[in-house]
């Protein structure tokens, strides 16, 4: 079956720009308010692996190690060059940050590729999954934005009519317009279970206090949404908030949002998280309906 690239190419730019918010919200913040977006710059980064952007003794260099990744592996190269960049992105508005990709600066490559395989190794691997780069798949069209490729197993058991146990632990087909939708990457409940046995990671609840009380994830932070913020959409001052900011200081430490099952309030808690410039924020995929026969969820304590 011939495969549609402008969908792998979308598809690709969302995972991206999903990355950008995850290693570098601040970065990723200022292009979205100077509406400086992947599609205008990182396209043919992707479609020619980056032969659009170096000189041939660096693509030997950078090929080396890309052809050793998963298909996921050039994201994060463009990442590493953003962050080589930052201090420039920053400063600039929407028409310098044209110049500067019009005539790239030179890129050291062996810092490009030292910083890719490090953010690579941070990266969850779920949350860079791919709808449309797999060819075991079949593609249904639903419209322009809603193209889905859905795999025989799930064609049968319409979304809304799986029961809890029939949820899958993995991430599922997604449309591109969910993908667009959220500011911040999902994680698998299977990736974020093996998460939970390296300890370094926040679960952050923004179900209402009464929900959350009747169970959720050991050490959770509860954010009840919307009520958590403040009249201008920041924190609101809290003990939460405070424990919050005190995590933000532990190195690599992931955010894992959670909500419930088909609620935006996860997409909307992790955009804010985002703006105020906390790395590492992902959403759990499925909500807390995927984790209620896993045996994770317990009764909080008062102080919880």
């Amino acid at each position: 079956m011939r495969k549609d690239n402008a969908l792998v190419i979308q598809e690709y730019l969302a995972l991206f720009s999903h990355l950008i918010s995850f290693h570098d919200p601040v970065l990723r913040t200022h292009l979205d308010e100077i509406g400086f977006h992947p599609e205008l710059y990182a396209i043919p980064w992707f479609l020619t692996m980056y032969t659009h952007v170096f000189p041939l003794q660096k693509i030997f260099h950078l090929w080396d190690t890309l052809l050793l990744g998963t298909s996921s592996y050039p994201l994060l190269i463009g990442v590493a060059i953003l962050q080589q960049l930052r201090d420039a992105l920053l400063n600039f508005g929407f028409n310098d940050c044209i110049l500067l990709f019009s005539d790239l600066p030179d890129i050291d490559i062996q810092r490009c590729l030292q910083d890719s395989i490090r953010l690579f190794c941070a990266t969850p691997k779920s949350v860079v999954h791919r709808t449309y780069g797999n060819p075991s798949e079949e593609k249904v069209s639903t419209g322009s934005e809603d193209h889905i490729l859905i795999p025989p197993s799930q064609r049968k058991i319409p979304e809304g009519r799986r029961s809890v146990s029939d949820i899958d632990l993995d991430i599922g087909p997604r449309t591109l317009a969910e993908l667009k939708r959220d500011i911040s990457p999902k994680i698998s409940a299977r990736e974020f279970l093996e998460l939970q046995r390296t300890g370094n990671f926040q679960v952050l609840d923004v179900r209402q206090v009464e929900e959350f009380q009747r169970g959720s994830v050991s050490e959770a932070l509860n954010f009840p949404y919307p009520s958590c913020l403040d009249s201008s959409g920041h924190l609101s001052p809290s003990a939460q908030r405070d424990k919050l900011l005190d995590t933000v200081r532990s190195k690599n430490r992931i955010y894992v949002v959670l909500g419930p099952r088909g609620n935006e309030y996860a997409s909307m808690f992790a955009e804010t998280l985002v703006h105020s410039g906390i790395p590492r924020v992902c959403i759990l995929h499925g909500g807390v309906e995927v984790l209620r026969t896993s045996g994770v969820l317990v009764i909080p304590s008062p102080t919880s």
